[in-house]
């Protein structure tokens, strides 16, 4: 039976074992990134359904992680971006795989975007926190990097579309961001 330290030990090497000093950094931020490369609508824009944690629950929450990005867009002159259902759809799906893998935008890695996503930023694995806090505290971490950042490269690049995806288990958040 492993000892509560040593289950913490194991899952830290898990989470950053092969990365470098830079990505373990950034992970005990709980914030990480994959640089890759309009009016926001009130509902996203094209017709693909969105997976089940982004139901009526959280619909507020993804409005409000599109807004977020959108209103750190307008603070350097970058138009807003429209939501997509799809990559809210794609998002949400990240998250999930992220926060059960333990591994920063492993789906994303593993799906090439799925088909969809360009680009994307996640909030990993943060307990204790409602999810319009964590939204706010790590997308205001993320750009606060600035220009050198690859969050900040993501969050003002050249993107039409938004779709943000939450995934909550056992009182640990997961919020992705992905672009197109």
């Amino acid at each position: 039976m492993l000892t509560w330290k040593m289950q913490n030990l194991l899952d830290l090497r898990s989470r950053c074992g092969r990365r470098t000093a830079r990505w373990a950094a950034l992970l005990t931020l709980g914030v990480t990134a994959v640089a890759c490369a309009g009016t926001s609508p009130a509902t996203p824009t094209d017709s693909t359904n969105t997976a089940s944690s982004a139901s009526a629950d959280l619909s507020a929450e993804l409005a409000f992680c599109a807004d977020e990005v959108n209103r750190y867009r307008a603070s350097i002159g970058r138009p807003a971006l429209s939501r997509s259902r799809s990559l809210e759809a794609f998002a949400t799906a990240a998250a999930e795989f992220d926060s059960r893998a333990r591994v920063a935008h492993h789906h994303f890695t593993l799906t090439g975007g799925g088909g969809v996503s360009l680009a994307e930023t996640e909030i990993l694995w943060w307990r204790g926190h409602a999810v319009r806090n964590v939204i706010k505290d790590g997308l205001a971490q993320m750009w606060k990097v600035g220009p050198r950042g690859d969050h900040y490269e993501i969050l003002s690049g050249e993107f039409r579309e938004v779709g943000c995806g939450v995934f909550i288990h056992d009182g640990e958040v997961t919020v992705a961001q992905d672009f197109r």
